[in-house]
């Protein structure tokens, strides 16, 4: 297998139906053999996906040929990378206080696992640092000095490590954004460009628009001030971009293609630390500039303000529905009861989260019954008068 020394640290692997992807991501784990695998696979959209994501799970399990302990969340349904990311991480973390994570589009080299390991190690016990990143999309840049590490506001989940401690403050419905867009958080960590295209994600990530998880990762990092390690080189490869399971809001042909072209070269390690945790403004100036390249101009700023105010209106008749308790019972409870199964894979909630057509929908028949209500109860006010 070309195994140099077998991984200490708990690796995660993401799947989902992408045999081919999955065959590349896998081939990278299996050549540093860690001594702990978990495996966090989502179900089933429909009928047709069964034989693929049986396909990909059959795969792992008959190719774990190295002495290792082996954990696995297999979902029986569909959750989608919102939820299923998420959940599978809370799983590791009731059992690791540390991990590696590498989903089915990341290639990573051997050299990453191990640069990862030592981070981790280095870097237990700094609540500055959230995070360690494999990929660096501007390898060698002239900003990192003579160092072999940078710290970053926007290293990426593309390959990456993190530890408990920074993952129990993650939430994927982002129920602090409110407070944090009055605060204005964001202007701390970037230019007025990204700034407005973050608000824009964050307004509908809020309302369930997206299904993405990582962006809310990235809210906890900048609303804690924390920062996220990069390496000089680039050290994984994102072999996804492009597909509609990697989709992420700004996606142009322009980045897809330049991140398909990044090299990955080998860090020597041990590394040698650098003397001080400091945010490299001048790496993450050149990121912005070429990563975040939407454009929000004055037009698209008026509509998505105006379907952000739209959503938080309709958001405030949902809560108010929820809080009926005789109209939820009747109208609603058996239409988004989770089963005891897909209770235990949302952190037990009871009920599922309601898509934005859903919540439109459902919050217009409410207040429709809503006056019906207060029709009949004035007609019963009349006729006692």
């Amino acid at each position: 297998m070309g195994v140099r020394e077998p991984l200490d640290v708990p690796v995660a692997m993401i799947v989902y139906k992408r045999l081919d992807k999955t065959k590349q991501s896998f081939a990278a784990v299996r050549s540093v053999a860690p001594k702990k695998l978990y495996i966090i696979a989502d179900g089933p959209k429909d009928a047709s996906d069964k034989i693929q994501v049986k396909e990909v799970r059959d795969f792992i399990d008959s190719h774990i040929d190295w002495d290792c302990k082996v954990y696995r969340d297999y979902a029986p349904v569909n959750m989608g990378a919102r939820y299923r990311m998420p959940t599978g991480m809370a799983w590791v973390f009731k059992k690791e206080d540390r991990a590696i994570f590498i989903e089915d589009d990341i290639k990573a080299s051997a050299n990453f696992f191990y640069f990862c390991r030592d981070m981790l190690e280095h870097y237990k016990n700094d609540k500055r640092v959230a995070m360690i990143s494999g990929c660096n999309l501007y390898p060698g840049a002239e900003c990192f000095g003579n160092d072999d590490i940078s710290f970053s506001s926007f290293a990426l989940t593309w390959g990456w490590a993190t530890w408990r401690r920074a993952w129990q403050d993650y939430d994927v419905n982002i129920r602090n954004w409110p407070a944090l867009k009055r605060k204005n958080i964001l202007s701390k960590v970037m230019s007025a460009d990204t700034r407005r295209f973050f608000t824009v994600v964050f307004d509908d990530l809020q309302y369930h628009w997206y299904k993405i998880w990582d962006y809310q990762w990235y809210l906890m990092m900048w609303s804690n001030d924390r920062l996220g390690i990069v390496p000089r080189y680039n050290l994984v490869n994102n072999i996804g971009m492009g597909d509609e399971a990697g989709e992420h809001p700004g996606d142009t042909t322009e980045k897809i293609d330049h991140i398909s072209k990044v090299p990955v070269k080998i860090l020597n390690l041990p590394i040698e630390y650098p003397k001080w945790i400091k945010r490299n403004k001048a790496y993450d100036k050149m990121f912005e500039k070429g990563f975040y390249t939407e454009k929000i101009g004055l037009f698209k700023r008026i509509k998505y303000a105006i379907r952000a105010s739209h959503y938080e209106k309709v958001y405030k008749v949902i809560k108010e529905m929820e809080q009926d308790e005789e109209y939820f019972k009747n109208k609603l409870q058996d239409k988004y009861k989770l089963s005891p199964q897909e209770q235990a894979m949302n952190n037990g909630d009871k009920y599922r989260l309601i898509t934005p057509k859903e919540m439109i929908k459902s919050a217009k028949k409410y207040e429709s019954y809503r006056k019906k209500q207060e029709k009949l109860l004035k007609k019963q006010q009349e006729k006692k008068q």
